[in-house]
């Protein structure tokens, strides 16, 4: 039972989103959101060619500066 409740809590605060969530959130295109995610202080991890964001990270960072 460890397991799971260990489990629900990592995919509670490690939830990642992609380029479509975000700018679908942000109410922008998808390339506009490729060019924010580029930025120096942008929270980004790419998963080979895919650029993702933990969600968690995201808010934060667009709550802490204007884009």
């Amino acid at each position: 039972m460890e397991d799971k409740e260990n489990t629900a809590a990592l995919d509670d605060g490690m939830r990642f989103i992609g380029t479509k969530e975000i700018a679908k959130l942000m109410g922008c295109s998808v390339p506009v959101v490729r060019q924010i995610m580029r930025r120096k202080d942008f929270p980004l991890v790419m998963c080979g060619k895919n650029l993702k964001v933990m969600k968690s990270e995201f808010i934060k960072w667009a709550s802490e500066r204007r884009v």
